[in-house]
């Protein structure tokens, strides 16, 4: 069994985590009580996304024997409880793995994540600090573990104010040894940081790394940062360029990733059906959801500006982009549990609830600005029949612009393809068009137009207090000091302005994302939708 494991560790090693994956579970089924074998295939899940399954493993060997807990076990299950946002777990389990190692720097970086999220900056700066620290004196030193606690320090300072220590920090560690990933996080800080000799080392990194790999996913780690921070440099200086660095480094997404923008439809479809069939069955307290506030639409539409706006006053704080509400609808719609509806209502309260209080914390109202959750809108206001949802909607050529100049990696494969982009625009809008028919919540749904919002803050400002009862008073200061983890992050400091208003980039494209867009349109035309105008909620698009 010893050379299977090494076998398996090797794979894990070289990355090739599909095949280490699918030989960990057979090796499991002939070998239910093989401590390392369940300790790697809770580890193989954890990178395959799937927490509960770690959770479930990893409690089901564990339960008759919880003297044999060691460091590994509370590593994995407090990682696994911080993506499932369950945070005071988290953080307990990490506390217990101090206590067995306290030199390793897995112990701190997590728990500075969850303290950025709870937004208790200071505490996350400690304990990334203490991380850095730590990796400095191991061989983390050379991992994937250096830049991606470098990356979340950067985000810490700026949640702190401390931009002039994110530039000295990266320029000091850039001219110990280049980094593609510590040369981006500069671009993305202050490209005007970026002078000839570190351009001149980028261009030469590009040029060697674009040969040097053979494994697609190792050129996307060090080439992908590469092509997004020149493209950001460039942005101001030469737009040709820029837009070529814009579209090398959308194509390396498209050629490492896999995402076919037609399953998007088919999600939608499912919805469709499922809200149809249920709807009638999520019945559930009427008080229910009177602290939750969504904000939801398309990525880029203007979510993190008006989270910005509703968090700047004393009554409300923010949990960003929780993922909690949509994965539970998500299985629900699914059926991966075989759920019925009432446990579902029962589990989806207790669950989504509990999290978003312990968020909460002092404060009256929580915010969950996940803007895919316009997928659910009907589940939500069934289930939280006192939340509030705020939907935005923006310019759809805009939103394609500024989507497609982000560098989302993984989170938003659609970004990296005009049509793609054009496909997801016509399916948010037949999904929000299906909720306009299907449900009435005039009192709980506010629509803002991103334009409007732009073009008249104050009056939105006050509109959005008034629909969301808030009675503190607004305080821009405080809006522009507002941390968000997201890719507005740099935008959310300044103040309002109308240069996002109408954008000109990638002018050659344009045809190419209105056709994917129109096209979609006749999908969903011959299955149900109906358009009654030509334009996409106000907006032109001939």
């Amino acid at each position: 069994m010893q050379k299977e494991i090494l076998e398996l560790r090797n794979l894990i090693k070289n990355r090739n985590i599909d095949k280490a994956y699918e030989q960990a579970k057979r090796l499991n089924k002939i070998n239910k009580n093989n401590k390392e074998i369940i300790k790697i295939l809770a580890f193989l899940f954890i990178q395959r996304n799937q927490f509960d399954s770690t959770i479930k493993i990893l409690n089901e060997y564990y339960v008759d024997k919880p003297l044999e807990k060691d460091f590994d076990y509370y590593i994995n299950m407090g990682a696994s409880y911080k993506a499932l946002e369950e945070y005071e777990k988290s953080l307990d389990m990490y506390q217990q793995a101090r206590a067995i190692d306290p030199d390793s720097p897995f112990c701190y970086t997590v728990p500075a994540e969850v303290n950025l999220k709870i937004r208790d900056f200071d505490r996350a700066l400690e304990l990334v600090d203490i991380a850095l620290e730590k990796i400095n004196k191991s061989d983390a030193k050379n991992s994937i573990h250096f830049p991606n606690a470098i990356k979340l320090k950067t985000e810490i300072n700026v949640a702190l104010g401390k931009d002039k220590e994110n530039i000295e920090m990266l320029k000091s560690l850039l001219d110990q040894q280049f980094h593609p990933d510590m040369f981006y996080l500069l671009a993305t800080i202050d490209s005007s940081m970026i002078d000839k000799k570190l351009l001149d080392q980028a261009l030469k990194h590009l040029e060697h790394n674009d040969t040097v790999f053979e494994n697609k996913l190792d050129r996307f780690w060090f080439v992908h940062p590469l092509y997004f921070a020149l493209a950001i440099y460039y942005e101001k200086k030469d737009k040709n360029k820029s837009e070529e660095f814009f579209h090398l480094g959308n194509n390396e997404t498209m050629n490492s990733l896999r995402y076919n923008s037609f399953s998007y439809q088919k999600n939608i479809s499912k919805i469709f059906e499922h809200y149809k069939d249920e709807k009638n069955n999520l019945s559930t307290n009427h008080k229910v959801g009177s602290k939750n506030i969504f904000i939801l639409g398309t990525p880029r539409s203007g979510t993190t500006l008006i989270e910005s706006i509703i968090a700047s006053n004393d009554e409300v704080t923010s949990g960003g982009e929780l993922l909690s509400a949509f994965k539970l609808i998500d299985e629900f719609v699914n059926n991966k549990e075989n759920l019925k509806s009432d446990l579902f209502v029962k589990n989806f309260n207790e669950q989504y609830l509990a999290k978003t209080d312990f968020l909460r914390g002092k404060y009256d109202l929580i915010i969950d600005k996940l803007p895919e959750n316009f997928l659910f809108i009907g589940y939500l206001l069934k289930l939280l029949p006192e939340a509030k949802i705020i939907r935005t909607f923006r310019n759809p050529w805009d939103v394609a612009i500024s989507l497609y100049k982000q560098r989302y990696v993984t989170n938003i494969p659609y970004s990296a393809s005009f049509f793609n982009l054009g496909v997801f625009m016509s399916n948010f809008e037949a999904m929000n068009l299906y909720w306009n028919k299907n449900i009435q919540a005039e009192k709980n749904i506010l629509d803002i137009r991103y334009e409007d919002l732009i073009n008249e803050t104050d009056f939105y400002q006050q509109k959005i207090y008034e629909f969301l009862e808030i009675k503190s008073e607004f305080d821009e200061e405080k809006r522009r000091g507002f941390f968000a983890q997201t890719a507005s992050i740099r935008q959310i400091g300044s103040p309002v302005h109308k240069k996002s208003i109408e954008k000109s980039d990638f002018s050659d494209k344009k045809s190419e994302f209105y056709e994917a867009l129109k096209m979609q349109r006749k999908y969903w035309e011959k299955n149900g939708i109906s358009f009654k105008s030509s334009d996409f909620f106000g907006y032109n698009i001939d």
